[in-house]
């Protein structure tokens, strides 16, 4: 009996220590890039020392800008080189490129931007300039909405502290408040709060939104509704000064930077 006793208090005692134990958390974030370990690094030449602006153009092919000029520069990724130059606008506070179908838009830092349409070259013009915002530094396309999206770098100081993502249809031509990005969402594991968007692309198959900041090295993903997926330190070896970012259909990933006192440069993070 008190061997049946001994077996009962120690299954007992086992079964409340497996129930103590930290439960693994099963809707932890899957990223599926290994942002540690780029596929390739791609330097560029002096006309894109201080690229800031990132998109898909065509197979094996991105297009670039300078923040300086408005020219769209056409990288080819195979032979790691530029092979076409597009002459846009006039030089500029250039920080976001995006290509919509037959269309390349470029826009500045005040919020105007300009089409270019590749086939007949034909133009226009767009104004989202905002009284609310003083900066904006990441342009993207919204195919769910048919918009244009704007991340705000920095805002007027009487105005609220929430980073805003805001939106242009291209069928309506309104302009509006897409998301708003709160503190909470940016605070990393230290508690820093560091965080002035960049860059900010669309996922082709997940339709998360992808905003990265090159000061504080943050990439924030958010889900297609805009609630906080995860927000990921970048190690600031491999991310130098991190300005653009987009994805090819296939879910690729590529992020350009600006060099420490040397070339721009472009990495691939394969999707898996």
């Amino acid at each position: 009996m008190k061997i049946l006793q001994t077996i009962l208090v120690i299954v007992v005692i086992v079964i409340l220590v497996v129930a103590c134990l930290p439960k693994k958390n099963t809707n932890e974030y899957l990223l599926r890039y290994d942002l540690n370990k780029p596929k390739s690094k791609m330097e560029m030449p002096q006309n894109l020392n201080e690229i800031s602006g990132l998109s898909f153009y065509k197979d094996n092919q991105l297009a670039c800008i300078n923040d300086e000029k408005g020219t769209v520069f056409i990288y080819d990724l195979v032979f790691q080189n530029i092979i076409e130059t597009i002459d846009i606008g006039k030089n500029g506070d250039y920080e976001g490129v995006e290509v919509v179908d037959d269309e390349i838009f470029i826009m500045k830092s005040n919020g105007k931007i300009k089409g270019f349409k590749i086939s007949d070259g034909s133009e226009r013009e767009i104004d989202c300039s905002s009284k609310d915002v003083k900066e904006y530094e990441g342009l993207s396309y919204h195919p769910q909405t048919g918009s244009l999206l704007l991340v705000t770098k920095e805002k007027f100081k009487d105005k609220n502290d929430k980073k805003t993502i805001y939106a242009y249809s291209l069928t309506t031509e309104k302009f509006e408040k897409f998301l708003s990005i709160d503190e909470d969402m940016i605070k990393g594991r230290d508690g820093e709060k560091t965080f002035s968007p960049s860059g900010i692309a669309i996922h082709p198959t997940t339709k998360e939104i992808f905003v990265i900041s090159s000061k504080g090295k943050k990439l924030l993903i958010l889900s297609p509704e805009g609630n906080k997926n995860t927000l990921i330190a970048l190690n600031p070896k491999t991310f130098v000064q991190p300005e653009g970012i987009c994805f090819t259909p296939n879910g690729d990933l590529y992020i350009s930077s600006e060099g420490d006192n040397s070339n721009g440069f472009i990495l691939k993070f394969a999707f898996f």
